[in-house]
């Protein structure tokens, strides 16, 4: 009796259609993104892998963004996908901070203002600066203060950003791979951008989250002239979205609202996290490795200090931006894999 095998042309036929609902149930249901630059941080960090309900706000047809059924629309506070109107090759992740309707006004406030100002009790916690005592000045946090009023009515309503303890912006920070918001005592090279970096708690109807600010002014040129006034209205299919990290963070405020029609899912978990340390062994190579140094200069990380940089980093490391595919595998081989470390409390994190 011979046995029948499985006939090429059938085996393909079928490998082809796994693959196509593969690929398709990731367009349309569930995709997988990872963070590659620190415009999210505290709440995502370079490295992050993420899953996206793409089903959350609409139903579309596979391999295009055309959309069949509309399910809900993103709320307030909701952590999105997006394609940005400057560049449609890529997704963008960034929350919302504005709804369609809805009066924006954004102001840079100096945060010893902050309280003052908008009658928001100064949290009791140990800070690196103090309003009192003569250091305001260029090192003075200052506050993207984004206010709205719903739908064009009623009064100006706020997140009531408030300041964390040094120790939880610490926590929070210290593995971000990101020089800019290391905290100054870590940061060797802080005196020179002279930027101070805090975390902030921003309170919604439904929760809160974290956003980081420093001492240096975010652009404003994305939306209106009056933003920092009058404000100005969103569209009916227009959305505001902001990075948490609001000082380093290609948003909104730079390209402009987000329409409804960009909007592709929601995030929902972060599934893995790693980190590479490519930026911190980027700026170790660009402000280090060019020169002499001392057995203990470089950029205070505890489960990462000088010594460590010093044998897992490359000034192939500062020549990332214009490497070619052999050169980042020459990379990876030689250090990168050698200096990661996975962030395992992150793994499952939810996203409200």
């Amino acid at each position: 009796m011979s046995k029948r095998g499985e006939s090429p042309v059938s085996f393909v036929i079928s490998m082809g259609i796994l693959i196509f609902f593969v690929f398709a149930f990731k367009q349309s249901i569930l995709d997988a993104n990872n963070i590659p630059s620190g415009s999210m941080i505290p709440t995502l960090k370079i490295g992050d892998y993420l899953f996206v309900n793409k089903m959350r706000y609409s139903l579309r047809v596979p391999f295009t963004e055309f959309e069949l059924i509309r399910i809900d629309d993103p709320k307030r506070g909701d952590v999105i996908t997006f394609i940005p109107p400057t560049d449609p090759d890529k997704h963008y992740v960034k929350r919302v901070t504005g709804l369609p309707g809805d009066r924006i006004r954004i102001r840079n406030i100096a945060l010893c203002d902050l309280y003052r100002l908008y009658s928001i009790p100064a949290p009791d916690v140990q800070r690196a600066y103090s309003c009192e005592n003569g250091l305001r000045g260029p090192r003075e946090p200052v506050v993207a203060m984004v206010e709205y009023r719903a739908r064009d009515t009623g009064p100006w309503l706020n997140y009531a950003p408030q300041e964390v303890s040094d120790a939880e912006t610490r926590s929070l920070l210290i593995d971000s791979d990101n020089t800019v918001v290391l905290p100054p005592d870590a940061n060797p090279t802080n005196n020179t951008y002279n930027r101070l970096p805090v975390v902030l708690r921003e309170k919604l109807e439904h929760g809160s989250h974290f956003i980081v600010e420093t001492s240096n002014p975010p652009r404003i040129e994305g939306l209106c002239e009056d933003i920092e006034t009058t404000g100005c209205v969103l569209k009916p299919d227009e959305y505001l979205c902001m990075g948490d990290n609001r000082d380093d963070s290609q948003d909104s405020r730079i390209i402009g609202p987000i329409s409804r029609a960009r909007i592709l899912g929601k995030v929902a978990i972060i599934y893995f996290s790693i980190n590479w340390k490519d930026e911190i062994c980027e700026s170790y190579a660009g402000n280090f490795m060019n020169r002499p140094i001392e057995p203990n200069e470089g950029y205070q990380i505890p489960d990462f200090p000088p010594e460590k940089q010093r044998q897992k980093c490359s000034i192939l490391d500062g020549q990332s931006k214009m490497e070619s595919v052999p050169g980042y595998l020459k990379r990876t081989i030689l250090y990168r894999l050698w200096r990661l470390d996975v962030r395992w409390r992150r793994i499952g994190n939810l996203l409200k």
